[in-house]
């Protein structure tokens, strides 16, 4: 089996690609529970450690032959599967310490 390589992509195209991940990763999870705020999610979103996340996850499946939309919708994904898996594991801390009630 021959490795495969993450495709060259511009830095520009590169990020505007995750910026418009990150934008739909947040409406999307927005527009399934309202009550989360849209400028929150979209903050946590762009942060360093997101948008890195989103460009490797982008790059990788472009490198395994996916359409732009596909990576960019399996990158999005993976991304609100991790906000979430991290929210429900401070959930976890804060009930286990008598935080929450």
């Amino acid at each position: 089996m021959t490795a495969q390589t993450a495709p060259v992509i511009p830095a520009d195209d590169l990020g505007e690609a995750v910026g418009k991940i990150a934008a739909f990763a947040a409406l999307s999870l927005h527009e399934s529970y309202p009550r989360l705020d849209l400028d929150e999610l979209i903050e946590t979103f762009t942060r360093p450690s997101a948008t890195g996340f989103l460009a490797r996850r982008f790059t990788a499946g472009l490198a395994q032959g996916k359409t732009p939309g596909e990576a960019a919708g399996d990158a999005g994904a993976a991304l609100i599967r991790k906000w979430a898996d991290a929210r429900l594991a401070a959930r976890a801390e804060l009930d286990a310490r008598g935080l929450v009630g």
